[in-house]
């Protein structure tokens, strides 16, 4: 085994695609100013710390709602309708996770998220039950970058920061782990924190990447369908599917919901008036932004008929449309 033989991941940003802008686009119905004086002014990143470090969101939204009280429905959102912050994994870091599972490396997680909100993704995610441990901030009222939380995870898991990575995607709490003797990496994507890990010999140099980026992998498959709740309903049915929050676009009637069965690829059921029950689109990951930029770059360059250029989407991925030699289309996604 390397010297640094334990890995020790934050969630949240690292393998979690967490954004409150996820749900709040929506209620502001893409008045994005709107947004974010809402979010810099009422629902702070301060104010949700303070969640983090244990204190009970009825607590704090009641407190909150006095001294906003026109904004009550948007404040009671954040917990009510909290699922919708979470558009899904990074689905590149979950591999790179799954491989080190495969290595038998130790895995635990150390992530300041509410304890009151974490088991809804526990729930959601599989990969969650991959960690030997996981320490949360909203259990010890401590959050990251104080010390003492770290010193009272390697207490509470027996583990020598000498010994261990930590993965964080930001500064300051990468720079406390290494200032506790940890080797901190400041995850910024899944393919240069594969590099980064390749480097410690954790994982395997691997040359059979696309472009030197992401292993590509389906993402999704995608269906349109008449009646949304009636199609999840038959998945969650017979086939055990585990349903994500509904979205809905604020630029045109669209809806749709993803639904997960156990592992691999997701469904996408998709529903919008004048579309008729069909199949619609694959999705393939390619694990980064940067490597969607490049492919679908190198695609246009070679003939490829592109069908929409890189972008962000109303539900957080970010995509590309391309269509194959016979016209079928897929979604290129980070």
């Amino acid at each position: 085994m390397p010297d640094r033989s334990v890995a020790v991941f934050d969630l949240g940003g690292v393998l979690i695609d967490w954004n409150p802008r996820y749900l709040y686009r929506k209620l502001f119905n893409g008045d994005e100013a709107g947004m974010e004086h809402f979010l810099a002014t009422v629902c702070t990143s301060s104010w949700n710390s303070q969640q983090d470090a244990g204190r009970p969101f009825s607590e704090a939204c009641a407190s909150l709602k006095l001294q906003h009280p026109h904004h009550a429905d948007l404040i009671d959102a954040w917990i009510q309708r909290q699922p919708e912050m979470v558009t899904g994994p990074i689905h590149g870091t979950v591999d790179i996770l799954a491989e080190l599972r495969a290595r038998q490396v130790p895995l635990y997680a150390l992530s300041n998220w509410s304890a009151e909100t974490f088991p809804i993704s526990l729930n959601r995610f599989e990969f969650l039950h991959w960690f030997q441990g996981i320490l949360l901030s909203g259990e010890v009222r401590l959050l990251k970058p104080d010390p003492r939380i770290f010193e009272l995870f390697f207490e509470a898991h027996n583990v020598d920061p000498a010994h261990t990575v930590y993965i964080d995607d930001l500064k300051p709490n990468v720079d406390a782990a290494t200032a506790l003797g940890m080797h901190g990496i400041l995850f910024t994507d899944p393919p240069a924190l594969r590099k980064e890990l390749q480097k410690l010999g954790l994982l395997d140099v691997k040359q059979d990447l696309v472009k030197q980026n992401s292993v590509a992998k389906i993402d999704h498959v995608a269906a349109w369908v008449s009646d949304l709740d009636r199609s999840r309903f038959f998945y969650e049915r017979w086939f055990q599917a585990s349903s994500g929050a509904q979205y809905s676009s604020s630029t045109r009637d669209f809806k749709s919901r993803f639904l997960s069965l156990g592992s691999g690829a997701r469904l996408e059921l998709m529903v919008s008036p004048g579309e008729s029950p069909r199949p619609a689109h694959v999705a393939i990951s390619v694990g980064s932004r940067e490597a969607v930029d490049r492919i679908v770059k190198e695609m246009a360059a070679s003939g490829v008929r592109i069908v929409s250029q890189p972008r962000l989407t109303g539900d957080g991925y970010y995509e590309a449309v391309i269509a194959d030699p016979d016209g079928n289309l897929l979604e290129i996604t980070a």
